[in-house]
């Protein structure tokens, strides 16, 4: 191999993902995040986690491996680092309803309620038709938000 034709290679694979490179097909990346997914809902949540930052790993352009991985770090308060990957996902998919959703969990815990109520916003948003069980648990909070200010309101 020639130094054009290695420097060609080198280009070639820095812009690739660690799953392209090594030939991971879509179904099979997709097939390790319905098992990270089991392990999740199981509450395995070492081995979930173990599936899903291999993911981010595998393909970093990945909003759903993020996503995934957010919601692990949400639900065992690594609030930080779930922020991080959350915040990824949103911007590889603003699309992509649950990242919207536990932000803004994560913006509760840390009262931050402006932030949490425009990620609900948004969410619902993104749910006209009320279909994804994401929008419905911002829909949720959005209830709950609503009636502690009412207590508190009423408190006062």
């Amino acid at each position: 191999m020639t130094t054009d034709e290695r420097t060609a290679s080198q280009d070639k694979s820095q812009g690739e993902s660690l799953a392209e490179q090594i030939g991971l097909t879509d179904q099979e990346f997709n097939a390790m995040g319905e098992i990270g997914a089991i392990y999740y809902q199981q509450g395995e949540l070492e081995k979930a986690r173990t599936i899903f930052e291999g993911l981010v790993e595998l393909n970093p352009r990945s909003a759903a491996a993020h996503a995934a991985l957010g919601a692990l770090y949400t639900r065992i308060g690594e609030d930080d680092r779930a922020l991080e990957h959350l915040n990824r996902a949103i911007d590889l998919d603003p699309q992509m309803i649950a990242p919207y959703v536990n932000r803004a969990e994560v913006m509760i815990k840390r009262g931050q309620a402006e932030q949490a109520v425009a990620d609900i916003r948004r969410a619902v948003e993104l749910d006209p038709e009320e279909k994804d069980a994401a929008a419905n648990r911002a829909r949720a909070l959005a209830v709950a938000i609503a009636e502690a200010v009412q207590a508190a309101q009423g408190k006062h």
